[in-house]
């Protein structure tokens, strides 16, 4: 008796080990919160699971892009002035709608422990150009030898002294001057997945991503029409699995 209670135990453990991993659930639905070298942005990612070990996914994101080059600054000459970007030209937002695959790399058992599997994407992106406005102030002297002082709203103009740019103008400024650059990505990294209900997506997201955009996108004044955007990026996704027949 004392020796079947173990080996009974034992057996029952790994059943219930090997029942739980071939549960393949149809269907993933999950967000992501998402940050990168230049720049935040949020996505949504539709999953179909072909089986235990593949993953077909369809993914759709926002997120900003910045250029390295820029960098805040505040004219000191000016009580109240507002911060800027000396040389900025452009917001810019990318959208991207992208296809690939998850690939099982390592399971977790029944007990909990990491998930691992790598993704790769490709797609289409779009960046939205917004132009960049800022507050200069000019310098006019009257017919009577005044000198008054006007502030008016201009995109940088490398011309413009930066002693006479008061601040970044309101971000609703432009929005009528919208301009799309269509692209293309290309994605890889790999999913942790860390969640202890196995209906329930929890995983943290670590790769590289590669936007292409032939006709250029414009953030800086010196460095226009930039084909290329190379960005490292880590995500935080949460959702749900589910079967659907």
């Amino acid at each position: 008796m004392w020796v079947s209670l173990p080996s009974t135990y034992a057996q029952i453990s790994d059943d219930f080990d090997s029942i739980e991993n071939m549960i393949i659930y149809s269907h993933e639905r999950f967000g992501q919160a998402i940050a990168h070298n230049l720049g935040l942005g949020m996505g949504y990612r539709m999953g179909k699971n072909i089986n235990a070990f593949n993953t077909r996914v369809f993914s759709f994101e926002l997120v900003t892009m910045r250029s390295p080059k820029q960098i805040k600054t505040i004219n000191p000459y000016y009580s109240n002035s507002r911060r800027y970007v000396y040389g900025k030209m452009n917001d810019v937002i990318v959208a991207r709608a992208g296809f690939g695959y998850r690939k099982l790399l390592n399971g977790k058992p029944y007990w909990g422990g990491v998930e691992v599997r790598w993704i790769y994407e490709i797609g289409a992106s779009l960046a939205i150009e917004k132009p960049y406005y800022l507050y200069v102030v000019k310098i006019n002297q009257s017919s009577g030898g005044a000198y008054l002082y006007d502030i008016v709203t201009e995109q940088f103009d490398p011309d413009i002294s930066w002693d006479d740019i008061y601040g970044r103008a309101p971000y609703s400024k432009g929005l009528n001057e919208i301009t799309v650059v269509p692209g293309a990505f290309f994605r890889s990294g790999f999913s942790f997945e860390f969640g202890e209900i196995k209906t329930k997506v929890k995983a943290i997201e670590a790769g590289v991503m590669l936007d292409f955009f032939p006709a250029g996108v414009t953030v800086m004044a010196e460095s226009s029409y930039q084909p290329a955007f190379l960005t490292f990026y880590i995500g935080f996704s949460f959702g749900n699995r589910m079967n659907k027949y």
